[in-house]
């Protein structure tokens, strides 16, 4: 039998996502570090939208936090990608996700440790002579729980 580790992390790559329509809910600014806690409070909200709006997961959930524009304090949205021409709903707003040009990586395991993946993609940003401007955004393309050593999760962050 062959010994699996908890996790692996993938290596960097610099990409340009493209804009997506985004169904999603969202934090008042909030501390960085009160984020997590923020992000439980939200996701019943945008599964209560998505029932009300009938829109089915069929695709990634996506986590995106950006400055607020006052010290340490960020705005936390989560949402689906949806087809154009998809409405409000509950809690629920619709708008573009905007391009983003970041550094990413693959990220497979638990929750418990996300972080040193976010390491990892911070190193090698520093080691590719990059910067990281902001923006980040969680591609949650594959979640069984916050446990499950089988989450596939894509990390990206804004880069210049």
């Amino acid at each position: 039998m062959t010994d699996h580790p908890e996790f692996l992390i993938g290596q960097m790559r610099v990409q340009t996502v493209r804009e997506e329509t985004y169904f999603y809910v969202a934090s008042p600014p909030t501390p960085f570090a009160d984020l997590d806690n923020a992000l439980d409070l939200l996701i019943p909200q945008l599964e209560a939208a998505q029932a009300q709006a009938g829109i089915a997961q069929v695709g990634p959930v996506v986590v995106r936090y950006y400055p607020a524009g006052e010290p340490n304090m960020s705005i936390l949205e989560i949402g689906v990608p949806v087809k154009a021409g998809t409405l409000p709903a509950g809690d629920a707003q619709v708008k573009m996700l905007p391009p983003l040009r970041c550094a990413s990586l693959l990220y497979w395991g638990s929750l418990a440790h996300i972080g040193p993946a976010y390491e990892a993609l911070t190193k090698a940003i520093k080691d590719a002579g990059l910067r990281n401007i902001g923006e980040g955004r969680e591609w949650h393309y594959h979640f069984e729980g916050d446990t499950s050593p089988n989450n596939v999760i894509g990390l990206q962050l804004e880069i210049r």
